[in-house]
């Protein structure tokens, strides 16, 4: 018998994964950031972290809307 394991889908290019390979966005009052742990309260959306493409500002306004090109930023930095 195999453990279940949890899929989430990527706001940027749609694709179902593991959630294990995704990194976690999350949205607050004080706006979107970054969430590697997984594990803090609030609204959460998935990104896929081995695909740059991904990261871009225009994938990422489904989820961010103004603050894409900041989220955009974030990430590069976070991956860099």
């Amino acid at each position: 018998m195999s453990k279940h394991v949890p899929e989430r889908m990527c706001v940027a290019c749609r694709r179902r994964r593991p959630k294990g390979e995704l990194l976690r966005l999350l949205l607050t009052t004080a706006g979107v950031e970054i969430d590697p742990t997984g594990k803090k309260p609030g609204r959460g959306a998935y990104v896929c972290k081995d695909s740059p493409e991904c990261w871009e500002e225009k994938k990422l306004r489904r989820f961010a809307k103004g603050q894409a090109k900041a989220l955009s930023e974030a990430l590069r930095a976070f991956f860099a």
